[in-house]
């Protein structure tokens, strides 16, 4: 063994010259140096190289990562002032909708929600929380963020489906007036009311016999137009016996109408009719006495009484 180490001391001995030759008319260089210096100087420059460069690698990362958490630090600056724009939309879309449901007298989404069913969205002190944990320089962990924008999207939705179901009330509402009977079927005036009667045709002892009139008589000048008093379907055009030509309109929402005693029919059955338009022409077929139209309103199968429902003079038509 020690003669190993005095073989490599021997050899580490032994002296190394390096020339330098230059190009120009300069002084050749010479320089004599010991093996031993020459592994040692060796070993030193690279030593210095790997510790040089694991210092520059560590000051890259360092500066790379500083950067990276500046931009997440704006992105996430960024999604809080998204998310606090979204919420100040969400509040005023929430109080319209209240608005809206107290106009129309529907039920608050707080009234008709089941006890284990919550409305979601972050609130504004949730929102101002958030803002205050990226001003101190916290890290947001991200489940507390998808936390906030489920909770966001769920009060969205939860919105949404509120408005829906106003657009559908308001709809219904719209149908269900369009549908109800409120204007005169004709110009003239009431021969004859809703109610208990005596019978102009039949006669006991010389006397008239009494009868239910489901509807009211409206007299005029023959051919005087005759028109449909709420939207609705033709059911029925053409003779009845008793009513000679007539029309028959279901409007949906439970309510009908009877047109009786016309000249002529002017719609077809199968027909869809708006509030307004002509249906035929007043006449006196069937067992009638006179130029007048028998006008009847039917309300889930049963009769009521047209004059509730005449709120506007013909004249008044457009």
């Amino acid at each position: 063994m020690p003669e190993i180490f005095s073989r490599i001391y021997r050899a580490l001995s032994r002296h190394v010259t390096i020339l330098v030759i230059p190009h120009a008319d300069f002084p050749l260089l010479r320089s004599r140096f010991s093996l031993g210096f020459v592994v040692f100087g060796l070993a030193l420059w690279s030593g210095m190289t790997v510790w040089a460069g694991f210092i520059v690698g560590r000051h890259v990362d360092y500066w790379v990562t500083k950067a990276d958490n500046v931009v997440i630090h704006a992105k996430m600056r960024y999604m809080v002032d998204e998310i606090g724009k979204s919420r100040e939309v969400l509040e005023t879309a929430r109080a319209t909708d209240q608005q809206m449901r107290i106009l129309l007298g529907m039920k608050s989404r707080q009234d008709i929600l089941k006890p284990d069913e919550g409305l979601g969205g972050p609130s504004v002190a949730d929102r101002v929380g958030l803002g205050r944990l990226l001003s101190s320089g916290a890290r947001l962990s991200q489940p507390d963020l998808r936390r906030r924008i489920r909770r966001l999207r769920l009060e969205s939705e939860q919105r949404l489906a509120s408005f829906q179901e106003i657009a559908w009330y308001i709809t219904n509402k719209r149908n269900l007036l369009r549908s109800t009977p409120s204007i005169w079927p004709s110009g003239g005036r009431i021969t004859s009311s809703f109610g208990y009667r005596f019978s102009p045709f039949s006669q006991r002892g010389g006397l008239h016999s009494g009868s239910m009139h489901e509807g009211i008589d409206i007299a005029n000048k023959p051919d005087t137009p005759i028109v449909a008093t709420a939207d609705g379907v033709v059911r029925y055009a053409g003779w009845m016996s008793g009513f000679g030509m007539v029309v028959v309109i279901d409007h949906g929402f439970g309510y009908s109408t009877l047109y009786g005693h016309t000249s002529n029919v002017t719609v077809k059955i199968g027909a869809r009719v708006v509030r307004g338009q002509m249906i035929a022409f007043m006449g006196t077929t069937g067992r009638s006495t006179g130029i007048h139209c028998h006008y009847e309103v039917w309300r889930h199968g049963k009769p009521v009484n047209p004059v509730l429902f005449l709120q506007e003079r013909k004249e008044d038509l457009s």
